[in-house]
């Protein structure tokens, strides 16, 4: 099985998951031409995709995935309750409904949605070794127990807790994001993969804001909670990620 970040940070995120004769994107958080031009610098296209697969409602999450569902014939899977929460942003796209307490089949992918904690219905999703958790405040039980069977993991590390308190946010939002249904940070993205994450071999720290964060302080972080020699990477805001093979 392939990974790649197409895109990854509070300002767009997508993800390619492939083996063989199946695809999918998790998330479509940048535009529907703009995930197609990134796809092609890979060297792959939408035609190759075979669903799109939704963690919640928020705009850097599902911003292309109703045009390019409607343009390339592709499905969605989402949660029903994040599909009202959508608010007929996705369109008239062919829509497949998961429940978060039941694995679903796509093709010869079993795809297991876990839940995490956000300021709206949200979920990660593990494809066989592979997990994917980002936006969540705090680790829930679901992902611990996820994370501890798992070969690689697309983590958030979405900022450094003393940036969010010094920086200019005001009060309201810096408590959001530093809340159980905020973000989640770096020292605590890091001590989840020492904890947790012993049969983990790749990590990618993503989801990084842009202005509460850096991805050297992401990385120093990393290296100074995990007491393991793994490989890890931290996931470009602005381009993809080399491909992971898992």
């Amino acid at each position: 099985m392939e990974i790649t970040a197409i895109a990854s940070g509070s300002n767009g995120n997508c993800c390619l998951v492939e083996e063989k004769d199946c695809s999918v994107l998790i998330d479509a958080g940048k535009s529907g031409r703009e995930i197609q031009s990134r796809l092609c610098s890979v060297g792959r296209s939408m035609e190759d995709i075979d669903a799109i697969l939704i963690s919640h409602c928020h705009h850097d999450h599902i911003a292309g995935a109703g045009v390019l569902s409607r343009r390339f014939n592709i499905p969605i899977y989402i949660n029903s309750q994040t599909l009202e929460e959508c608010n007929g942003k996705l369109g008239n796209a062919e829509i497949k409904q998961f429940n978060h307490n039941r694995s679903f089949r796509i093709n010869r992918f079993e795809v297991r949605p876990v839940l995490t904690s956000h300021n709206v219905n949200s979920c990660g999703f593990m494809i066989k070794d592979f997990g994917l958790f980002t936006d969540t405040g705090c680790v829930t039980k679901e992902i611990e127990t996820a994370i501890s069977k798992l070969k690689c993991v697309l983590l958030e590390s979405n900022h450094d807790i003393d940036m969010v308190l010094n920086g200019p946010y005001p009060y309201f939002l810096k408590n959001w994001i530093l809340s159980e249904s905020g973000h989640l940070s770096n020292v605590h993205a890091g001590q989840l993969v020492q904890d947790k994450g012993k049969r983990l071999s790749h990590v990618l720290l993503g989801h990084l804001s842009g202005n509460n964060n850096t991805p050297e302080k992401a990385k120093e972080c990393f290296e100074t909670l995990v007491k393991r020699k793994i490989d890890f990477d931290v996931c470009s805001r602005e381009k993809c990620g080399k491909t992971w093979s898992v």
